[in-house]
């Protein structure tokens, strides 16, 4: 994952910033670097399935304005979610 955002982006990750609700796609990462999500039952990197992002047309606020991820299991339908805050 990393190395797609290095080669796709400036650093300010424009092309993973939606605004609301968005299913599938690249998470955001402007708080920290980019980083693998590994699967708590494998250790698989997860892939993003949908993120919840602050913002005020849809009046959603997550956290100190932030957003909600949640990260599935490419390998294994039944090994569950990854909940993150970012």
């Amino acid at each position: 994952m990393l190395e797609y955002v290095e080669a796709t982006g400036d650093g300010n990750d424009v092309i993973t910033c939606v605004a609301g609700i968005k299913f599938g796609g690249w998470p955001t990462w402007h708080l920290t670097d980019p980083y693998d999500v590994p699967c708590l039952t494998c250790g698989a990197p997860s892939r993003l399935l949908f993120t919840v992002g602050s913002d005020l047309t849809t009046k959603i606020i997550v956290g100190r304005w932030g957003d909600f991820r949640v990260f599935a299991c490419p390998a294994e339908e039944g090994h569950g979610y990854i909940f993150d805050q970012h």
